[in-house]
């Protein structure tokens, strides 16, 4: 399948120069991938590849090969897996390669380019919201290659999509058996989630932490918890850092941390953000929310709480807690551990207005 949602921009990185299409005098073996030749080292090859290794190493017939041949591949991929393990040119992983490397690094077992493509994955499929069709096709590499910690955030994205548009989008992307994989997946997720959800919640009305006039109605209501364990030491001012999302009334809700500057010191702010359904008709959604930063530096403390009592949320508008505390002191309080958060949200929105 091509992949409709990579980017075709052209590779203009400075530190990308070795030429795999010129051969060297260090160069000991070819590859031909689609009629076409890459040159490379078997040492440094082996040195990141067991498969490689056992290759060249033993007594496989590509030992003694000058030419080996690569049917099913494919050249530019090939290519790029090639620059991203080679110690000259140590190419980043990014939305324009990982699809195109991630296979081949598993199947050669290049463990810390796994590693590598599983992390920006991570990352983006949370904090980009890239389309339906992508996180489609990135939870059918996950099956396929048995990722299944990033099998479960693709799940987690989905789940907060629908199945309609899964279904609407499927067409070109998955087959039926993948398409049932991807429902057993979600139905999954959302059962432990809401098992999850249950247990905190009955704990909070035991706490009495819940506000009064939420408690009677819960057909009017939908509660949920965020868990959220931002490091903000390598945030840039102004760059947000978002949580996993939670489904209420079929509206999306995110929790992030900005930093920002306040005279000199950097300072920690907080938000909740809401993304309503497509093609919905909900004016506005009002939320009461309990913010809690747990102290992991000193035992025993209690954890910093903030409340969000009946606020009033409009489709993709923040809201939430500016120039909440410096870093300084987030550290020197506990609250902050080698950088890292460890925030959770206790969330019930009630039932949204809807447009006359």
């Amino acid at each position: 399948m091509e992949n409709s949602f990579e980017s075709e921009e052209e590779d203009e990185e400075a530190g990308i120069c070795y030429d795999f299409t010129k051969k060297t005098w260090r160069d000991d073996v070819t590859f031909i991938v689609e009629g076409q030749h890459l040159h490379a080292t078997k040492a440094i090859l082996a040195m990141e590849s067991p498969v490689f290794e056992a290759m060249f190493g033993t007594n496989f017939r590509e030992r003694d090969e000058k030419e080996v041949n690569l049917p099913g591949k494919k050249y530019e991929d090939f290519k790029e897996f090639l620059h991203c393990i080679y110690p000259k040119s140590k190419k980043k992983i990014d939305k324009r390669n990982v699809y195109k490397v991630l296979p081949l690094a598993d199947e050669y077992d290049v463990k810390s380019l796994i590693k590598e493509c599983k992390r920006f994955l991570n990352a983006h499929l949370i904090n980009d919201r890239p389309s339906t069709q992508e996180v489609m096709f990135c939870h059918g590499l996950a099956t396929r290659h048995k990722f299944q910690s990033l099998r479960k955030v693709c799940a987690t994205r989905l789940s907060d999509v629908g199945l309609k548009e899964i279904e609407s989008t499927a067409a070109g992307v998955s087959d039926t058996e993948t398409l049932l994989q991807i429902h057993k997946d979600i139905l999954k997720q959302q059962g432990e989630t809401l098992e999850e959800t249950r247990t905190e919640l009955v704990k909070l009305y035991l706490d009495k932490n819940l506000p009064e006039p939420l408690q009677p109605s819960m057909s009017e209501v939908r509660g949920s918890v965020i868990k959220f364990k931002p490091n903000i030491n390598s945030l840039d001012e102004q760059e947000p850092r978002f949580s996993n999302s939670v489904t209420l009334w079929n509206i999306s809700f995110r929790v992030y941390v900005q930093v920002t500057k306040r005279v000199d010191e950097r300072c920690l702010s907080l938000y909740m953000h809401p993304r309503f359904p497509r093609n919905n008709n909900y004016s506005s959604c009002c939320v009461n929310a309990i913010f809690f930063l747990k102290c992991t530096g000193r035992v025993g403390r209690q954890p910093y709480k903030i409340r969000m009592n009946n606020c009033e949320f409009l489709d993709g508008k923040a809201r939430g807690y500016e120039k909440l505390m410096t870093l300084t002191n987030l550290a020197n309080a506990g609250f902050m551990e080698n950088g890292t958060l460890d925030i959770v949200v206790y969330l019930l929105a009630k039932k949204p207005s809807v447009k006359d």
